[in-house]
């Protein structure tokens, strides 16, 4: 009975003690953002689909509270150690998108389990919910790149080679598994990530050109392609001037006629909608309607906005109901806030890419710096291209905002990507010197 005292009184020092160092060494600002923007996206969502009586954000919020306990469970863990099993959380990331890939491949659904919605096959149903293995896809392709990078010799072109290999062969695998969903945004995020890690790892700048080089020669491609349907178009436009939509009409038949396989006739129309919209979509019933009704939200918020709930765009439905709490959720939240709430949402991000760069600057070893630009390199390409869509200064690719969109699989994966920057930060506080190699 002596004991019992000093053994409680330890146990009470060695509680306070763990509470006060993990209070100490987490990065609370980051924390704070992400609440922040947690909130703004739960109230877009809700004003989004206030008078149609949707439950959407009802479901958001189940979605960010499991997101929450994936993001604290994910910090706790030391990143070093997550680094140990990198290989099998790649492997089995691509695994989960085989089946989808097949799917879409034989043009076969499997069952109610995988089939396709709007013309793409994107998510496996499990009963009581779907998840879309693209989103995980993104953070096991991350992990294993980041690993795989730091313990490889890159810096001069050729002493590197087999290290690039590597690497494309990382990233390649779930691109093609993913393209062929087909799923472009989702797809296209690898390309910012996989260019973000080589140039933190020192690549060679002939590696970068060859690459610019190899780009300007694909969307040449991609250019004659898009002027060879823009002209079917026109061609099938003029011979039916009573038809609203001709890409419609168009679509699938030259799909199949097409020598530039990588691209869907949808996909086509999205391009075209943004560089040439008379000619996609001539009477604005299509993916420019989406455009056009985003320009006019964002045009209505003014400076200050209508208030929160006094939206029309979203909320009377010329928004498609399908987007206005995903794709589209910016320009709603614009109308709302207007130009003032719009530059604070910026901001945030801002701040949140910043304080994510600055993990990686401080960390102590490339494996943490590779997870921490990784995770900008992400977060930062949907922030980029989801906004520009929004303002129709980027085609419509279907990329989410993070932490703002609706979708149970893409808040899952912003808060276990985010969870990795926070271990990162945490396992390292204190920490001298950087793990980023020096630029040549």
């Amino acid at each position: 009975m002596a004991n019992s005292a000093p053994m409680k009184s330890t146990w009470l020092t060695q509680t306070r003690d763990g509470v006060v160092s993990f209070v100490r060494i987490t990065d609370w600002t980051q924390v704070v953002i992400i609440a922040a923007l947690c909130v703004i996206g739960y109230f877009s969502i809700l004003s989004s689909g206030a008078l149609r009586e949707s439950d959407f954000h009802q479901q958001q919020l189940v979605f960010m509270i499991i997101g929450w306990m994936a993001y604290w469970a994910v910090s706790v863990l030391d990143y070093r150690e997550i680094r140990r099993y990198a290989r099998w959380v790649y492997l089995g990331g691509v695994l989960l998108l085989i089946p989808i890939f097949l799917c879409s491949v034989f043009n076969t659904d499997l069952g109610s389990i995988i089939r396709s919605v709007y013309g793409a096959r994107r998510w496996i149903n499990l009963g009581l919910f779907s998840i879309q293995p693209s989103e995980f896809a993104k953070v096991t392709t991350l992990i294993f790149l980041a690993s795989f990078l730091a313990r490889s010799h890159v810096g001069r072109l050729n002493e590197s080679w087999r290290a690039l290999l590597g690497a494309t062969g990382i990233v390649l695998a779930p691109f093609v598994l993913i393209f062929k969903q087909p799923d472009l945004g989702s797809a296209i995020i690898f390309v910012p990530l996989s260019a973000a890690l080589l140039f933190a790892a020192n690549l060679s700048r002939r590696f970068f050109i060859a690459v610019g080089v190899a780009l300007v020669v694909l969307l040449s491609l991609v250019a004659i392609d898009l002027s060879e349907y823009a002209t079917r178009v026109e061609a099938y436009a003029l011979a039916h001037p009573s038809d609203r939509n001709p890409a419609v009409a168009v679509r699938g038949d030259h799909e199949e006629q097409a020598w530039f396989i990588l691209l869907k006739d949808y996909q086509r129309e999205r391009i075209l909608a943004f560089v040439a919209p008379e000619v996609i979509d001539p009477r604005g019933v299509g993916v420019s309607w989406q455009v056009r009704q985003a320009l006019i939200a964002v045009g209505k918020g003014g400076f200050s906005g209508a208030g929160f709930g006094e939206g029309s765009q979203a909320r009377l439905g010329y928004l498609p109901e399908a987007a206005a709490h995903n794709d589209f959720v910016f320009s709603g939240y614009a109308e709302e806030q207007g130009f003032v709430g719009s530059i604070v949402l910026v901001a945030l991000y801002g701040l949140l890419l910043w304080r994510i760069l600055r993990t990686a600057l401080r960390v102590v070893d490339r494996f943490g710096a590779y997870l921490a630009v990784g995770v900008a390199a992400i977060l930062g390409a949907h922030i980029f291209v989801n906004i520009g869509m929004n303002l129709n200064l980027m085609p419509v690719t279907g990329v989410p905002l993070p932490l703002l969109s609706y979708g149970g699989s893409f808040i899952l994966s912003c808060f276990l990507l985010l969870g990795l920057v926070q271990s990162v930060h945490r396992h390292t506080a204190g920490g001298e010197g950087g793990g980023l190699p020096a630029t040549a």
